[in-house]
C-alpha cells in the first residue's frame, strides 16, 4: 500500500486518499533476510550433494569397468575361473536366441574340480559382469529341475581340488538326483518332458554296472520308486538306455 496526495477541485484543500499499489512484489523480495539466507544455504548444500552423488556414481562405474577389464584379460591367462565364468554367461545369453544353453552350463560345471573353484568362479563372474550374482542368474535362467540338477553336480564336488581321488567323482546319490530331475521337467508349466542330454551325461560318468546298481539303490531310497521303471517310462520310445548300461564293464 502507498499514500498519495489528491487535491480536491472544489475545496482545493489537501486530503489524504488511500489507493492500492498495483506493483507486485517478487516472492524473493517478499522474504526476510533470514529466510533468504536459509534458502541460499540449502541450495548450496543440495548442489554439493548432487555433484558428489554424480561423482561417486561416475567413479563407481569406472572402478567396475576397470575390474571387469582386468578379469577379462585374466580370463585368457593361467586361471580358468574367469573363463568358466564367461562360458556360463554365454550359456545364459545363448547367442541372443530365446532360452538358455543348459548343455553348456552342465559341461562347465562338470569340468569344475571343486567347490572352492566354483566359489572363485562366482567371484570372477561378479567382477566380469559388474556385480551380478551367478547363483541368482542361474535360478533365473534355469527351470527348477534343471537348477536342482546343476546343484547336484556342484554338491558332488569335493571341498578342494586336491581332494579328488583318482581324478573322478563317485557319487551315486548325486547321479540319482540328477536322473530324477532330468525326468521331472515340465515345459510351459504343465507339459511333461525329459532332459535326455542330462541322462546321457550321468550315464557317461557311471563307469560300470556296479556303479549303476549303487545309483539304483540310492534312487529308490531317495524317491521311493524303481529307477528302471522310471527310465522305461520316459525313454521307452527314444533311447535304449539298457543297451548303454549293458555295454559297461
Amino acid at each position: 500500500m502507498k499514500n498519495e496526495m489528491v487535491i480536491s477541485k472544489k475545496s482545493q484543500t489537501p486530503t489524504t486518499q488511500i489507493v492500492l499499489d498495483r506493483e507486485q512484489q517478487s516472492w524473493w523480495n517478499s522474504l526476510s533476510d533470514g529466510q533468504r539466507k536459509t534458502i541460499v544455504s540449502f541450495a548450496i548444500a543440495l548442489g554439493i550433494s548432487v555433484v558428489a552423488f554424480i561423482a561417486i556414481k561416475f567413479a563407481s562405474n569406472k572402478i567396475r569397468n576397470v575390474i571387469a577389464n582386468n578379469a577379462e584379460s585374466n580370463s585368457f591367462g593361467e586361471s580358468n575361473h574367469a573363463t568358466w565364468a564367461k562360458q556360463l554367461k554365454m550359456a545364459f545369453d545363448n547367442d541372443g536366441w530365446w532360452g538358455t544353453d543348459e548343455a553348456s552350463i552342465r559341461r562347465v560345471l562338470l569340468s569344475v574340480p571343486s567347490k572352492e573353484d566354483f566359489a572363485k568362479i562366482q567371484s570372477q563372474y561378479r567382477k566380469l559382469y559388474k556385480g551380478r550374482n551367478l547363483i541368482e542368474d542361474m535360478t533365473d535362467e534355469l527351470k527348477t529341475t534343471e537348477y536342482n540338477e546343476m546343484l547336484a553336480i556342484l554338491q558332488s564336488k569335493p571341498e578342494k581340488a586336491r581332494d579328488v581321488t583318482g581324478g573322478r567323482i563317485y557319487d551315486p546319490h548325486g547321479w540319482a538326483t540328477r536322473l530324477y530331475n532330468a525326468m521331472s521337467i515340465y515345459y510351459a508349466g504343465f507339459i511333461p518332458g525329459t532332459d535326455e542330454e542330462a541322462i546321457i551325461a550321468v550315464f557317461n560318468e557311471i563307469e560300470n554296472q556296479k556303479e549303476f546298481e549303487d545309483t539304483k539303490d540310492a534312487y529308490q531310497s531317495m524317491y521311493g520308486s524303481l529307477l528302471e521303471t522310471d527310465l522305461d517310462g520316459d525313454l521307452d520310445w527314444s533311447m535304449d538306455w539298457r543297451a548303454i548300461i549293458n555295454k559297461k564293464s
